[in-house]
């Protein structure tokens, strides 16, 4: 399997690339999406409440992170950097996915005010 970084520059030099090396890409991005919307969140927080910038709380930390992390996941095929509890094709993780979309479902269904 390629690299996530292979698959990229594939696709954006007007190849082709695997269905199956581009449904794991957009799984691996959108979890380094996370990483990074937990960063900006932790941030904001920090500035909200005036921390002091060390380590979580720090831009300059926070910046080293989400280069490190981009580095060694383009350095990976998408499959292994998911790992094993965040592989689609896992039924177990499609498991979990269904019960975690049932519970929000309910939650938002009752913040609405109607019943499940």
């Amino acid at each position: 399997m390629k690299t996530l970084g292979e698959i990229i520059e594939a696709a954006k030099s007007g190849e082709r690339p695997d269905y199956d090396d581009l449904r794991l890409a957009v799984c691996a991005m959108d979890m380094l999406m996370t990483f990074d919307r937990q960063a900006i969140w932790k941030l904001a927080e920090g500035e909200e409440k005036c921390k002091k910038p060390f380590l979580t709380w720090s831009g300059l930390w926070q910046r080293d992170e989400n280069f490190t992390r981009v580095k060694r996941a383009m350095a990976m095929d998408p499959k292994a950097y998911l790992g094993a509890n965040y592989d689609p094709d896992s039924p177990a993780v499609q498991e979990r996915r269904r019960m975690s979309i049932a519970i929000m479902d309910g939650v938002a269904s009752r913040a609405q005010g109607k019943q499940p």
